[in-house]
């Protein structure tokens, strides 16, 4: 849009929105609300017929205006078609702003009136009828939002009043508008479905059990999909309905793509055609969008999962029923007149399966005949649209339809690389400018042709493949803003007469290609279609580039990943992948040649059938973890060539079809290790039990425990010892003991996740999930020796700290691995990476050898035993074993007690039991010596990857990663055979629903899943918008499990903030507490010096007469709140606070880079202030946390992102002792999800509140002189700064 159209346009929604605020102000807000069903038709009337309605409509929402004007009068009987059109309207609104936490909690009772009243005015329309509101024709208005409102309705499936009633409308009732042959042999096929459609049509006639009215809402019902399917077959030839027609289309998807709505859905569509029904209209319009949204039902309607009972089919199944199908029909036909239908009774099943082979056969016979045969497979022959009789080349489609199987296609042809149809298509296009209603002046809502991420899924295949296609074109939208800014720098053009492309510009991340030749192609694998191995060689000339490019490009490494282009002068016009096998670096100095070995994707160059390769003339290069996508796409694309890989007890609730309640296996007794510190402990942490009985051999000052939790509150928790107690000599045995004094909320998420099943964590700021999740990994491990843990999380940043606290644990470090990037960053002496661990290995090695040859003098054995582990572990079977079994049978004294008077020296202190203390003393050698014996293999095994193999399989037992790198890792992991017995994740809130999901796929043996998170935080960071807010790709498989009401543990004492902090977020959670006495003395007990208040939200109005500025698209920024905020700063260092105590967070990039400016004018040249500890993102600081925190909202004309409240939940919960927010008071206090938060904000004034006071290190002075100041704007802050300074 022009910015001259721009600038009107915003003038006009900005006198728009002050009518509706004057509206809004007079009739629901305020103490004096009034009813009046004129006002919601005036808004109505005036909102649909202006060119800035989706302005209107926000800001409507925006003013509470479904939440304290019409559903509160709409429950009481006042509601019209203007109050129905609205009602759906504003929850279309909050549905597109993803506002679903908020949305249905306002509709607890009275949603089924709601429903069926819309569904009542759609009924009118689609009949014909007409819709009207003052002057203006609502059709198109009721049409577009009914469609949307249940869009809306079916995407919030876990909420049950919505559930419960939108569910009838995908009921077995649907079936009445089947042909009745069609629905008999339905019927037939399931046992119970003729009984219960038996019942099912009492409904619809008025009787005793059944009222008039509720007999004329089952009917209305019934008809509604199929009237719904009617109107879209009708519509579909019409220009003006194209985008209603595309949003009916997406409705039908998402209900084909749920097993609950799809159950009875799927046989009506193939009764109906409806594919072939719109296909055949289509062809007029030939809208390219409603066109792939019918292809996607198409594969929706076909996907391999059984009618009604919704079970999975492999291909072979698929395969099976479609004989069964064709066997019939051409019994069917053999007893109907098998001369007549001869070419069919005779034909082979693979003709009849391929839809050229049996529309061959087909294409001679008569009308009559084609009818009959039509029948017998079920096929309609008058159309469910229109009555009338379908055409031959209708009929003929449909048996062809009918008898081939399209078995999820071909997947060996799905590319991991995005090619130029995709990174240069529409669907990226319109995902990256997804949703910006400004520039749309009618009713429309944003569509994509992109997969869905739901609750549920079909199949696992089902998951992969959605997760395939978004993950591909998220890359594809990287991709495409790489490679736009790469071209434009090399300012390409062509020579006149040539197709010789010369370059005249530069960038660092491309490279012309000098050469680019294929050198290998293998034959495909028997059974596949593409080849086995494509193998390339490039080559560019860096004569030309400075040394630091030099020095970039000779770093890529095997396996990175290239993109290779074809540019001309009008931009690239093809893109295709490459993997680095090897690089050949320049033969002499004088050489710049760079070489590379690739490896092209063999299902590009399948598909490619001219030689496109030839036309490639540069080759990008991406970030080393940019280039994470192509081994993920790979696993995806192998596992859904796979049978089913998630173990069987977990996959039902993950594919979201299972009963919640049976993922958790629960067991009598659960080993809790170390998780207690006393006797005390243990029974403070069961109290709501009738009784806890400690056994009398528990230690009562380092218990080791497993624990015996009755199945009620009623009975007795029984606590035995287990494990070896800590010896008279701890140097035997130098024991790490927890030392944490757990909640019993935290011992209830430790003794859950030490049994069988599925275990869902939810930790909100503050309580300790990593101290849960380091202590549920300890226990795992003491309590399954033979099993591994898998220990993953989002971030290196949380597996570092994670990873710090289990070494800290009673774990054995050689038991420890640590993958991936970030290993260098642990604080800690020892290495834990692959090279790392087997470095350890070979020094420990050398120690214990030294401690072998010790214990052969002081037996006074000749002999060197120092030179392998081989001799030293002869050594233990000849002589220590032989010793120790004669001292068994007390036939000598305790042989090896020179060896530890000379190690240790006192070997039996006074008073000591000295059968206990020898026995001790052996079992230190048998550690010793089993010691030996593991690290022996490490002699044998010579090359780095045999001894690295053989450390993740049979010798590390806590294997540590990140997600992503467990994704990308996940094929060489199961090619290993790692038996993983236990997956531990934390952060798993904020972590993909894929990358939750694949490393669960990697044993068939895996007995326990703990997922640790906060699904009240941020979720998974998506980059495009579209994929982000469309397809909901941010959704964590953590949060999908909570909304399927998968039972979880929350922890509820929170040990960060001051109380009066915590309270601004504690609604968000069950009951979260404070950790008492943490939080209630030190710091947290003593005020803010020179602050009044602790936390307060400070009101700032326009600076130099402007509010919020966007420089470019999306970069918001305010310079009155940097300023600001910038001075608080500078006042706190002032009166003495440190730099390091002080984060400067704001809700977008644009007013970081600002506030970045402002510091780096005002505060570090100076000493005296410096720079504070952060100046990030809401978003970028989650997972960390700072004493005092600024915060700065930016926004003055639209609410923002924070309105989403799980970044307003990051935002108030990073602060410990202080959180002052900046804002604009008007806009944020009157938002309906931050309200309960503004008005704890609000309780101290809108302005900032200073005091005259000593220094911040001075806590303590109560007697220092407080003179209040109020601050009166930014101006008075900076002047009271330069004042001080």
């Amino acid at each position: 849009m022009p910015p001259k159209a721009r600038q009107t346009r915003a003038a006009k929604a900005e006198n728009d929105n002050a009518s509706i605020e004057k509206l809004a102000a007079k009739h629901w807000q305020g103490k004096s609300a009034k009813w009046a069903a004129t006002v919601v038709d005036q808004i109505l009337e005036k909102a649909v017929g202006s060119s800035t309605l989706h302005t209107q409509l926000q800001w409507l929402e925006r003013q509470q205006y479904l939440e304290q004007y019409l559903w509160p009068n709409y429950s009481k009987g006042r509601q019209n078609d203007s109050t129905v059109i609205s009602c759906m309207l504003m929850i279309n609104e909050k549905y597109e702003q993803g506002l679903l936490t908020t949305m249905w909690t306002i509709f607890e009772t009275g949603f089924e009136d709601l429903l069926d009243d819309a569904v009542q005015l759609m009924m009118r329309v689609l009949n014909g009828d007409k819709v009207r509101v003052g002057s203006v024709d609502m059709v198109s208005v009721v049409r577009m939002a009914g469609v949307q409102f249940l869009i809306a309705c079916f995407g919030s499936m876990e909420t049950e009043s919505v559930r419960t009633q939108c569910m009838q409308l995908v009921g077995l009732a649907i079936w009445y508008h089947m042909e009745e042959e069609t629905r008999g042999f339905m019927l037939r096929k399931v046992p119970q479905l003729p009984k219960f459609w038996k019942h099912t049509q009492k409904g619809f006639v008025e009787n005793k059990r059944v009222s008039k009215a509720e007999a004329e809402k089952n009917c209305r019902y019934r008809d509604f999909i199929p009237q719904l399917l009617r109107d879209l077959a009708k519509q579909c030839a019409s220009l003006e309905y194209q985008m209603y027609c595309a949003k009916v289309l997406e409705l039908l998807v998402d209900l084909e793509s749920q097993l609950p709505t799809r159950r009875f859905l799927n046989p009506l569509l193939q009764d109906f055609e409806i594919v072939e029904e719109c296909r055949q209209r289509m062809a007029v319009t030939e809208d390219e969008l409603c066109v792939q949204l019918l292809k996607r039902l198409d594969s929706r309607i076909q996907f391999p999962v059984t009618d009604v009972t919704g079970h999975a089919q492999s291909a072979a199944q698929m395969r099976e029923r479609q004989l069964e199908r064709i066997s019939r029909w051409q019994l069917q036909a053999f007893q109907a007149d098998k001369e007549l239908f001869e070419p069919i009774v005779i034909a082979s099943a693979a003709q009849l399966g391929t839809t050229d082979s049996l529309q061959a056969l087909l294409e001679p016979m008569e009308m009559k005949q084609v009818q009959q045969l039509a029948r017998m497979a079920f096929v309609r022959t008058q159309s469910a649209i229109t009555g009338e009789e379908q055409p031959r080349e209708m009929l003929i489609r449909s048996l062809c339809n009918q008898m081939h199987v399209d078995v999820l296609g071909e997947r060996e042809m799905w590319s991991p690389y995005p090619d130029e149809k995709l990174v240069f298509g529409k669907t990226v296009g319109m995902a990256e400018a997804y949703n910006r209603s400004e520039e749309k002046s009618q009713l429309g809502y944003a569509l994509l042709d992109v997969p869905k991420l739901g609750l549920q899924y079909l199949s696992e295949q089902d998951f992969l493949k959605r997760s395939f296609e978004l993950l591909q074109l998220e890359t594809a939208a990287e991709l495409r803003t790489e490679i736009q800014e790469a071209v434009r720098r090399m300012q390409p053009h062509e020579e006149e007469g040539t197709d010789e492309v010369i370059f005249d510009g530069w960038t660092r991340m491309a490279l012309p290609l000098s050469v680019l030749d294929v050198v290998a192609v293998q034959p495909p694998r028997v059974g596949e279609q593409v080849p086995a191995r494509v193998q390339a060689r490039l080559k560019v000339d860096l004569s030309s580039y400075t040394d630091s490019i030099k020095a970039e490009w000779t770093q890529v490494r095997p396996r990175d990943v290239l993109i290779l282009l074809a540019v001309r002068q009008s931009g690239a016009v093809r893109v295709r992948g490459c993997q680095v096998e090897s690089v050949d670096m320049p033969e002499d100095e004088g050489s710049s040649v760079l070489g590379f070995r690739v490896l092209l994707d063999p299902a590009q160059y399948a598909r490619d059938k001219n030689n496109v390769y030839g036309e490639l003339n540069v080759a990008l290069r991406r970030q080393a973890q940019e280039s994470s996508f192509k081994p993920v796409l790979e696993t995806l694309r192998q596992l859904a060539d796979s049978p089913p890989t998630l173990p069987k007890w977990l996959a039902p609730v993950v594919l979201g079809y299972g009963d919640p309640a049976a993922v958790r296996q629960e067991k009598d007794t659960v080993f809790m290790g170390d998780t207690f510190i006393s006797i005390e402990h243990i029974k403070e942490s069961f109290t709501e039990y009738a009784r806890v009985d400690v056994s009398e051999d528990v230690d009562t000052e380092a218990p080791m425990v497993e624990v015996e939790i009755p199945a009620d509150t009623t009975g007795t928790v029984l606590v035995r010892s287990v494990g070896q107690q800590n010896s008279k000599l701890p140097w035997l045995h130098q024991q790490k003991h927890n030392m944490l004094s757990f909640t019993p909320a935290q011992v209830q998420a430790v003794a859950e996740a030490g049994q069988r099943g599925l275990t869902l964590v939810v930790g909100p700021p503050g309580t300790g999930k990593t101290d849960v999740a380091a202590q549920i990994v300890s226990n795992l491990y003491h309590a399954h020796p033979q099993q591994t843990v898998l220990l993953l999380t989002h971030s290196n940043q949380a597996l570092n700290q994670l990873f710090e606290r289990i070494v800290a644990l009673d774990i054995e470090p050689r038991h420890l691995l640590r993958l991936g990037h970030g290993e260098e960053s642990l604080d800690s002496t020892e290495r834990f990476s692959n090279a790392g661990r087997i470095e350890s290995f070979l020094e420990r090695r050398r120690e214990l050898l030294e401690q072998v040859q010790a214990l052969a003098d002081s037996l006074q054995v000749p002999g060197d035993y120092r030179d392998s582990c081989e001799s030293a572990r002869f050594f233990y079977v000849a002589h220590v074993r032989v010793r120790w079994d004669a001292y068994l049978r007390k036939t000598r004294e305790f042989p090896f007690t020179r060896y530890f008077q000379e190690q240790k020296g006192t070997l039996f202190p006074e008073g000591c039991d000295e059968e206990a203390v020898a026995h001790a003393c052996f079992a230190y050698l048998e550690r010793l010596f089993d010691e030996v014996a593991e690290i022996q293999p490490f002699e044998l095994l010579q090359s780095a990857r045999e001894r690295a193999l053989y450390l993740l399989k049979r010798q590390a037992r806590v294997v540590a990663m990140t997600c992503t790198h467990a994704a990308m890792r996940l094929g060489e992991l199961q090619q290993m055979g790692v038996r993983i017995g236990s997956v531990v994740m934390e952060e798993a809130a904020q972590v993909l629903d894929v990358e939750t999901l694949l490393p669960l796929t990697l044993s068939q043996t895996l007995e326990r899943v703990v997922l640790i998170g906060d699904h009240n935080q941020l979720p998974p960071v998506v980059k495009s918008p579209g994929l982000r807010a469309f397809s909901r790709m941010e959704q964590s498989l953590f949060a999908r499990l909570i909304r399927l009401g998968v039972p979880f543990v929350e922890l509820d004492c929170q040990a960060r903030a001051r109380p009066s902090i915590a309270s601004l977020y504690r609604h968000r959670y069950r009951s979260l507490g404070d950790l008492k006495p943490l939080v209630f003395q030190g710091a947290y007990a003593q005020p803010n010096p020179g602050f009044a208040h602790v936390l307060q939200f400070i009101d700032v109005t326009d600076y130099q007469g402007q509010g919020e500025s966007e420089p470019s698209r999306y970069f918001y920024q305010n310079l009155g709140e940097a300023e600001y905020v910038v001075a608080v700063y500078q006042y706190m260092r002032l009166i003495g606070y440190s730099a390091e105590q002080v984060a400067i967070l704001t809700t977008y990039n644009g007013q970081r880079a600002l506030i970045n400016d402002v510091l780096n004018r005002r505060c570090r040249p100076y000493e005296q202030f410096g720079m504070p500890r952060a100046v990030s993102t809401v978003d970028q600081f989650q997972g960390q946390q700072a004493d005092f925190v600024l915060l700065s909202l930016v926004r003055t004309r639209n609410i923002g992102h924070i309105r989403d409240i799980r970044r307003l939940t990051v935002a108030l919960s990073r602060a410990k002792l202080g959180l002052y927010v900046f804002g604009r008071r008007s806009l944020f206090e009157s938002c309906f999800e931050l309200q309960s938060a503004m008005q704890m904000l609000l309780a101290n004034g809108d302005q900032l509140v200073l005091e005259k006071t000593s220094l911040a290190k001075d806590t303590k002075n109560k007697a220092a002189a407080k003179e209040p100041i109020v601050v009166e704007g930014v101006e008075a802050m900076g002047k009271l700064v330069v004042e001080m300074a």
